[in-house]
């Protein structure tokens, strides 16, 4: 019986996670913040279900999740789009993720943590995720090049907080460790993974044609993917970044057939049913890593909610300068206006407070659960402020905000047919 159960509440779940989606196209309601309540209740609320009963699997799930998001968002990435983005990416993801470190890093302190255990909770906090900010910006009416900044933004913060956290869990367990040396090894993973991820993309275009020629070889490309992030992660290369690299590669592959042909190499994309494929396993995972991260949240001491709730705050505080520092002049006043409310923490964030504890840092248990805690809030706080201002007069008086000393944008003059 509680098999038929579970199966019965998993189609269940799938049937409502689309309804949810046209919930958030009428209403503007992000669906990930159903699916994240849904989650909260069958876990903490009526203790249905806990995590633990995941077993290992569930950090899997996790990483699944991510990886298969990175590479169907990249897939879409043209290479001039990447070129137009990087300048506005950078500049946003190194501000904002300086002002979160610091005012996190701040309350960490006050917290009573000490100076290494609050940067690290500032900067596990520092990136956001792309788990789900890809979801949002899907269904937000954004321009292109927005979208671009803010996917690419989520990919190189998250993968930014997991080596900077790792590089100063490292640097207390060897504090004689320069700063210089932690900062030269992680740009050579980088560059090293970038290179990688795209030869692999070359790699994989050339032998795709041959491979479709096999039965049942739509799940080939996935394996493909999941064998470059696994061994760029083994080689101590950064998987997230190669996997970026491989997407993008592979989804402009037409572009660089001209200079391949020159070396004899014959390569194709992804093909219309592949790419549908690759949408709705995209979009089954979404699903339930939000219900699973319900599962995690842990809102049974008050200074976890309120630490939590907080730090979600300041994420806030710290983002909308940052956003109006850096973007502002480059993309419409709407969108800069959505980009200051994406605040949103999500699996790199749980993934390091887990490895803070594994390491047995002082203090890990309350970092653990104040990432967690700020992780909720941090999505609610977004989903409801997308809401704002997607659907209320307040988003009006935001965008006026952040048109302040912007140029009229030129309107494409209107064309007659003839």
């Amino acid at each position: 019986m509680a098999v038929a159960v579970v199966i019965t509440f998993v189609g269940v779940l799938v049937f409502l996670s689309h309804a949810l989606v046209g919930v958030f196209n009428r209403t503007g309601i992000p669906d990930v913040l159903w699916l994240l309540l849904i989650g909260i209740a069958i876990g903490p609320g009526f203790h249905l279900i806990t995590p633990q009963q995941f077993g290992s699997v569930g950090p899997v799930f996790d990483t699944v999740t991510l990886i298969l998001i990175i590479f169907e968002s990249s897939l879409g990435l043209r290479l001039r789009d990447v070129k137009v983005a990087l300048p506005g990416t950078a500049s946003l993801t190194i501000s904002s993720f300086i002002a979160v470190t610091l005012v996190v890093g701040a309350l960490g302190l006050a917290l009573h943590l000490g100076l290494w255990q609050a940067a690290i909770l500032g900067v596990i906090l520092g990136g956001n995720s792309p788990t789900v900010v890809v979801p949002l910006i899907k269904g937000l009416p954004l321009d292109s090049a927005s979208g671009n900044i803010l996917f690419l933004e989520s990919v190189i913060g998250d993968v930014i907080s997991i080596a900077i956290c790792l590089a100063l869990l490292q640097a207390g367990l060897m504090p004689h460790t320069h700063a210089s040396a932690l900062a030269g090894g992680i740009a050579a993973s980088f560059a090293v993974a970038t290179v990688a991820g795209g030869l692999a993309g070359v790699l994989w275009a050339a032998v795709l044609k041959r491979m479709r020629r096999l039965e049942n070889a739509l799940f080939t490309t996935p394996a493909c993917v999941f064998v470059v992030y696994g061994a760029s992660q083994i080689l101590g290369l950064n998987g997230a970044i190669a996997t970026l690299a491989f997407g993008i590669v592979l989804g402009n592959i037409e572009g660089l057939n001209a200079a391949l042909a020159k070396r004899h190499i014959s390569t194709v994309t992804l093909n219309e049913v592949e790419k549908i494929f690759f949408s709705e396993v995209v979009f089954l995972l979404k699903t339930f890593f939000f219900v699973y991260i319900g599962l995690n949240v842990q809102l049974t001491h008050w200074l976890w909610v309120s630490g939590g709730a907080l730090i979600a705050l300041l994420l806030l505080v710290a983002r909308v300068p940052a956003v109006f520092a850096t973007v502002r002049h480059s993309v419409p006043a709407r969108d800069a206006t959505y980009m200051a409310m994406m605040i949103p923490k999500g699996l790199a964030a749980a993934v390091l407070a887990g490895i803070v504890v594994q390491q047995n840092l002082p203090q890990g248990v309350l970092i653990e659960n104040l990432v967690y805690s700020a992780l909720f809030f941090s999505i609610v706080f977004t989903s409801v402020l997308v809401f704002i201002v997607r659907r209320t007069p307040i988003g009006g008086a935001l965008e006026r905000v952040f048109a302040w000393g912007q140029k009229p944008r030129a309107v494409p003059a209107a064309t007659t047919a003839a």
